[in-house]
């Protein structure tokens, strides 16, 4: 990547613009926040600096002190866009998401820092434009909490968010049939939004500091569902059953190897063969970068995945989209008879609300390989080996910065776990 400043413009007081050019395609000029006079323009350095006439002066004249300070904070600014740019420049490179769109959003974002906005919704866009480690992901769903907000009270500004807010948009909610967790969930992003409005001095409510979500929100079912996990027997039918259909077996390979390598679908589906590197004693291993979260991290290939492997030639599975994925591995666990009847939310269900058909997570007792998602993985992974090795290489492999974070993804029940424990109390020698 190369880039250089220059100046634009018919006046003395010029605006500074940046020209960017990155391999054959990308070639960007886009205008920075920044204006100079000419005459302070560096052309060398690119950098502000005193005028012939302000040079001329006494070191000792107040004048000159003063465009001297001038010219220093300037810079230190201009400084500061251009390391701030950098390090966004290279998080691109490092996501492989650099496009003139998303470098456009840096030069957006810069231009509107100094306007901060207090009607709700535009504070949700500007604090996803400001924010640029945030994954598009996460974004999505921001932006899915600014409608629900803006379809309660299109004229809410962020100096609004109080308890009576808290309370009557949880209602509103809860109207909706919306899950209390999605409830807890969606406030809990505004209350992002609020710690972000306090930070750029905006005078707000302090009634999020002390919200309770659980509290205010709790779960109306008695008995929790909880998403699946497939243990080790499962694993082991899925693995024996026969597919008529390539599909389905491409697709049970992508399932086994979510199971032994603890990553979502949308890193799972960028692993290739070129990827994998080879110590010394022959072990391999696949370094990644996490869409979701841009951890770096190293996965060990264990066995069961190089099973796979030489079983397509040294290749991972052919690449499906993320829909099909979710859609084809139900099928694979129905193949393998994962039949058990468990009490879990199934996702994106049609549902009536006034007269409309409206898609929601439903809960209730179904066949396991119906509520089966890409997400699986992950979960198998960590309840499978969470009693048999320490959190930090299970985060490791995970990419979770916090063992609670870790735990969360723990599906084994309390029985399963009480066995477990007595199990590791008799092979000790006590009954």
């Amino acid at each position: 990547m190369a880039y250089s400043f220059f100046l634009r413009g018919t006046k003395d007081v010029k605006k500074i613009y940046i020209s960017i050019t990155h391999g054959k395609d990308l070639k960007l000029i886009k205008p920075t926040e920044f204006k100079i006079s000419e005459t302070r323009w560096n052309k060398d350095n690119k950098r502000m600096k005193l005028s012939e006439e302000e040079n001329k002066l006494k070191n000792s004249n107040p004048l000159k002190i003063q465009k001297q300070n001038e010219v220093a904070n300037f810079n230190q600014r201009f400084s500061a866009f251009e390391a701030s740019f950098n390090e966004y420049f290279s998080m691109l490179i490092d996501t492989d998401s650099l496009t003139e769109t998303k470098l456009g959003e840096f030069f957006n974002a810069s231009a509107s820092k100094n306007t901060v906005p207090t009607d709700f919704a535009d504070f949700v866009d500007y604090y996803c434009l400001m924010n640029i480690g945030i994954a598009d992901s996460t974004k999505k769903v921001y932006k899915r909490t600014r409608n629900l907000v803006s379809g309660f009270n299109p004229k809410l500004r962020i100096q609004d968010i109080d308890d009576r807010f808290k309370n009557d948009f949880g209602d509103y909610l809860d109207k909706k049939k919306y899950q209390r967790s999605y409830i807890r969930k969606s406030l809990g992003n505004i209350k992002d939004f609020w710690k972000y409005a306090k930070r750029k001095k905006i005078k707000v409510s302090e009634d999020p500091d002390y919200w309770e979500l659980t509290k205010d929100f709790p779960n109306l079912n008695t008995t929790d569902p909880d998403d699946p996990y497939l243990t080790w027997e499962e694993l082991e039918e899925i693995r024996k059953v026969q597919f008529e259909t390539d599909y389905l077996d491409n697709a049970r390979d992508w399932l086994l190897i979510s199971c032994w390598t603890a990553q979502r679908v949308s890193d799972l589906m960028e692993f290739t063969f070129e990827k994998i590197i080879t110590d010394e004693n022959n072990n391999k291993f696949l370094p990644i970068t996490q869409e979701k979260t841009g951890s770096k991290i190293t996965i060990p290939l264990f066995k069961e995945v190089e099973k796979i492997l030489n079983k397509r030639g040294g290749n991972f599975p052919r690449k499906i989209s993320h829909q099909k994925y979710n859609d084809y591995i139900k099928l694979v666990c129905e193949k393998a008879k994962i039949n058990e009847m468990v009490y879990a939310p199934k996702y994106r269900q049609p549902v009536q609300v006034n007269n409309k058909t409206v898609y929601r997570k439903i809960i209730g007792y179904f066949p396991k390989h119906d509520v089966i998602t890409s997400h699986v993985g992950r979960r198998t992974f960590v309840s499978l080996f969470i009693n048999n090795v320490d959190l930090d290489s299970i985060r490791k492999i995970t990419g979770h910065t916090r063992e609670k974070m870790v735990e969360v993804y723990n599906k084994l029940n309390s029985l399963e776990m009480a066995e477990m424990t007595k199990a590791k109390f008799k092979n000790s020698g006590y009954e």
